[in-house]
């Protein structure tokens, strides 16, 4: 459960951020569904990979259980809200810097 209270708040700041200082992460809606679908197909692959050669593994008691295949449910969020703060972030950046 923390690792998804986490996310949720990452999520969350970094919504509140983005309509706060006007960022425009996307120029189209079709940029908006294909980058994000990029990142979480290429995390998907990764990780499902490393957790089936055992590199890695997830605790059972900071997650809800859900599991979709052998990743648990925050993983796949992982893939959507990180991407996200760290487009954010560069916008942020990016913008003050120039």
């Amino acid at each position: 459960m923390e690792y998804l209270i986490i996310l949720i708040g990452i999520f969350l700041i970094t919504l509140f951020l983005e309509y706060k200082l006007h960022i425009h992460l996307y120029h189209s809606r079709k940029e908006r569904i294909i980058i994000p679908l990029i990142f979480f197909i290429i995390g998907t692959i990764w990780d499902t990979y490393a957790v089936y050669r055992n590199h890695w593994t997830f605790s059972d008691s900071m997650l809800i259980g859900i599991k979709i295949g052998i990743l648990p449910l925050e993983e796949y969020l992982f893939f959507l809200v990180v991407p996200y703060m760290i487009l954010t972030l560069y916008k942020i950046l990016d913008k003050k810097i120039k």
